[in-house]
């Protein structure tokens, strides 16, 4: 986030969906009187292009939050993706005065070039959808390592392997009885990386 107030945002995928990890928030203009740096963590699952994540306990740099303080004052987030971008909301209260992690994000440089990013081995799921938050993913063969054509509109973009047995999908259901079918990448199990990627036919 650089729109006035600077701060970083962290997605990576865990057992249960999405770690997101908030920090920053303050703006340099205040000078003297600008907040200290506000941090949050929260999980949550992704539902099309938006994670809804609930704050969890942590112990940060510049603050922490226990289970007892949730407790008594529980706290969401939401990322809404976008190609390049990323909204975030929270209505989480432990931001000092002037401090807030609320706003647009921008893709950091590393990833910024899709053509860098791309569909190489070993991108991981979370960077896939970062890139192509848009991008819809049809199984074309199942067990026992499941390949996905993946699609941005009306364009077919690549075949891919991840590098981990697909016959079950994150949802449960089984890859062999799902061919053809047309997923988005929550239907992938988060910890996957790419292991092939063949030109669209």
């Amino acid at each position: 986030m650089r729109d006035g107030r600077r701060a970083d945002l962290i997605l990576a995928p865990n057992a249960t969906g999405w770690r997101v990890s908030l920090k920053g928030g303050a703006s340099s203009a205040d000078g003297a009187g600008a907040a200290a740096d506000c941090e949050l963590q929260a999980e949550g699952p992704l539902h099309g292009q938006t994670i809804t994540a609930n704050v969890v306990p942590f112990e940060g740099t510049d603050l922490s939050v226990s289970a007892q303080d949730l407790a008594a004052r529980p706290a969401h987030v939401t990322v809404s993706l976008a190609s390049a971008s990323a909204t975030v909301a929270t209505d989480f209260a432990g931001c000092g005065v002037g401090a807030n992690l609320s706003g647009r994000y921008v893709r950091a440089d590393r990833v910024a070039n899709t053509a860098k990013t791309p569909l190489s081995p070993g991108t991981s799921v979370a960077d896939l959808a970062a890139a192509y938050p848009d991008a819809r993913l049809r199984i074309v063969e199942g067990y026992p390592w499941a390949r996905f054509a993946l699609r941005q509109g009306d364009r077919q973009v690549a075949v891919l392997t991840f590098d981990g047995e697909n016959e079950e999908l994150a949802d449960g259901r089984n890859s062999m009885q799902a061919i053809g079918a047309v997923v988005g990448w929550s239907a992938l199990k988060p910890g996957l990386h790419v292991a092939k990627v063949e030109a669209a036919p």
